[in-house]
Order: C-alpha cells, then structure tokens, then sequence
C-alpha cells in the first residue's frame, strides 16, 4: 500500500484575492508489495526505412527483452508495415532462443501503418486481473496510409492510444534514429495519451539499453488502478495537473476532481502535483490553517486512505514568500517540461525562442544546470540559423522527461 502525504509550496497572503499554489501529493510505498507479473506487447516497424543498423539493433533488443522476463512475465511480439505480421504470443524468459529465428526470416519491407499496430497492442494485451500490462511501440518514420502517403491528420491514432489508456494499458512509444524522420510530436502525444513513456533512440545502438531500462521500471508495477479524489472547499479551482515522479507524465480529471493514475511502481516515491486556485479570505476570517483539500487514495485491493491539506494564510508578505524548496524545484521542472513539450510541435521561430527562454530561467532557478547549458547552446543555434532541427527539440524533451527521476 501506498502512504498518503501532503504538501504545499508556500502559505497564502491574506490580502490577495486569489493565488495559485501547488499541491504535492506523494505516495510513498509502504510495508512489502510484490510486484505484479507483466504482460507485454512490442509492435516493431518493419517498413523499408527500417533496413540495416536499425532492424538489427530492434532484434537484438527484443531478444534482450525477452531474456530479462521474470517467472510469470510475458511478451507479445509483432511486426508491422503494409500489415501485421505476429511474430510470438506470450513468450517466457526461457524462450528467448525460439525468437532469433522468426526474427531472421523477416525482411524490413513496405509503408509504416502505425494505425494497425496500435489496434494490435490493444487487442492482444486483454484485461487479465492481477497483471500489469504494457505496450510498447518502436518505429523510425511517420504513420502512412495504406498507399504509403504520409498521414497528416494523426487524430484518429491518438484516439487510438486513449482508449488504450481507457483499458487500463500503459503505451510507451519509441522513436529510433533521427528524430528527423519521425514525428516526435506525435510519438510523444501517443505515449502522453497513453499514460507512458517516450523514449528517444537516436543512436540505435543503445536501444536494447534503453528498452532494458524501460522494462526494468516496469516490472516493478505493484498497482495497476489507482483513483485520487480531490474534494475542493468552497472558491478553490484545480487549474491543472501532472504526474511527476518518477516520470513526468501530464494527466487530465478522468471525472470532476477525481484523477485516475495507472500503474505505480513499489520501488519509489509516485509525485502528483495539483495546481491550484485558491481564493482569499473574507472580512469574517483571520490569519491561520485552514482546510482547503481533501484528498483520498483508493485502490482494488485496500481500503481508501485520507488526507487534509491545510494551507497557512498570513496577513505577512514575508511569510507568505516562505516558499518551500523542493516543491518549488518540482513546479519549475514541471514546467521546463511542459515547454519542451511544445517545441516538438511548433515551427514558428519567435515562438521557439520564447519557450527556450522561459526553459532556460526555469532551469537556472532550480538548479538543473545541465538544462540551462543545453538551451543556452539551442538558443545560440536559433539566433544564428533561425531554426531548431528535431533533433535538437527531441534531445532535449528526452532530457527533461528525467527531472523527475
């Protein structure tokens, strides 16, 4: 089970009419939680663009994959261009001899249906209670229709990874090589929708790495159903909200103040951040603690958990500035993320120097130096070309997705 606490980034001043604040709320695990077994379904882009060093490393990767199975885990595989291709049903660690050939007789060949893949992962990771389920697609090109015309209108696929996310299943997206060749917008809103991660493989490389890493978290799911409910007092607004540790994930309302978190792992602390309007106090009332939020943590298998927030109002304006610094660092990385997240889908150059600053002062006022260098050299890039490559945009949402970590 999961500790329930709470914490505020700084008090209210009396005198304001209304002010944001920002609510953590941590779940911190407690006592021994065995993490579930995990069924999981890769779909790897076998299109032409996929010939060489990339098919290669993909290979390698999935047959690490399957070799780093616990007892009881599972793995789905399968190939798609102008169609799927499955390639294995629920392997076993020890099966991992059985892939090598199957993976040999393929030939990357064809246009990318990312559309087909998706509908794969959805229908071959069926709800199975007891079991965390993952999905996992890897490409290096942009989804095409069936004449192989790139896809322009991507809507109907990220509809595709809500209601993967609907039937409790994380998606994590991978986009391998140059990001160039690939939509990382797109690929990040599917995990994004999808409630999980992106992963940016440009050097091919590293992928059975990265994917090991990946798949490493993952097994250390202990919860797949989570719900956070959030009762407001009377004025108070919930403005928006993210899961930040141990990655950055934004989330919406699945219903009005109620938050549902797919998922959680048992190894670390599980962060979500709630900004929230508050308003001030009015003649009646005096300085002091007052209740502004409560919230409980309810699980399938326990009973719910709750908790009061309490926000300090002070008639000080140097009290009220009292801020609390881990929280504050979590806020502005929240931010250095949502901007990162925007450059991936903007072309404008105004508008790309605009987010780079503000990342830039979000990244030198919490301490993320390594941040504020990269966007340093981005903007130097910028003012001299008058252009980011994706690459450039793409490497840098890779590294901020980590703050949380």
């Amino acid at each position: 089970m999961f500790n329930l606490q709470l914490a505020w980034d700084r008090p209210a001043k009396i005198s304001s009419q209304v002010s944001e604040h920002i609510l953590r709320v941590r779940l911190e695990p407690s006592g021994a939680r065995s993490h579930l077994p995990l069924q999981l379904a890769v779909a790897i882009d076998t299109s032409a663009s996929m010939q060489g060093e990339k098919w290669e490393r993909s290979k390698a990767a999935c047959q690490a994959l399957v070799a780093q199975l616990r007892p009881g885990d599972r793995i789905s595989l399968a190939a798609y261009a102008d169609w799927i291709t499955p390639l294995a049903h629920n392997l076993q660690n020890h099966q991992s001899g059985d892939l090598l050939a199957i993976l040999n007789a393929l030939v990357a060949e064809g246009v990318t249906r990312t559309d087909l893949a998706l509908n794969w992962i959805r229908y071959t990771l069926s709800p199975e209670p007891g079991r965390a389920r993952v999905g996992i697609l890897i490409t290096d090109g942009r989804p095409t229709t069936e004449q192989g015309e790139v896809l322009d209108d991507t809507g109907g696929s990220i509809v595709q990874a809500e209601a993967i996310a609907s039937d409790g299943i994380s998606l994590c997206t991978v986009g391998l090589g140059n990001a160039e060749d690939f939509n990382s917008a797109l690929l990040v809103s599917l995990s994004d929708r999808g409630r999980g991660t992106f992963i940016y493989a440009d050097n091919p490389t590293l992928l059975t790495t990265q994917l090991q890493e990946c798949l490493q978290k993952v097994q250390a799911i202990a919860f797949t159903d989570v719900t956070l409910k959030i009762e407001l007092a009377g004025g108070v607004k919930l403005k928006n909200c993210c899961q930040f540790r141990p990655d950055y994930l934004p989330v919406l309302e699945t219903n009005p103040q109620e938050i549902h978190l797919r998922n959680l792992r048992a190894d670390t602390a599980n962060d979500v951040l709630l900004a929230l309007e508050v308003p001030g106090l009015n003649a009646s009332q005096i300085a002091g603690s007052y209740a502004i939020a409560q919230v409980q943590l309810q699980t399938l298998e326990s009973a719910p958990v709750a908790s009061l927030a309490a926000l300090q109002f002070t008639p000080s304006y140097r009290e009220a500035q009292q801020i609390n610094p881990e929280i504050d660092r979590d806020r502005l990385c929240w931010d250095i993320n949502r901007y990162s997240t925007a450059l991936t889908s903007i072309d404008d150059s105004m508008l790309t120097g605009e987010l780079l600053s503000q990342i830039h002062a979000a990244a030198v006022k919490s301490g993320q130096t390594a941040i504020a260098d990269e966007v340093s050299q981005q903007l130097d890039i910028l003012h001299k070309t008058g252009q980011l490559s994706a690459h450039q945009t793409t490497g840098l949402l890779r590294a901020t997705r980590q703050l949380g970590g």
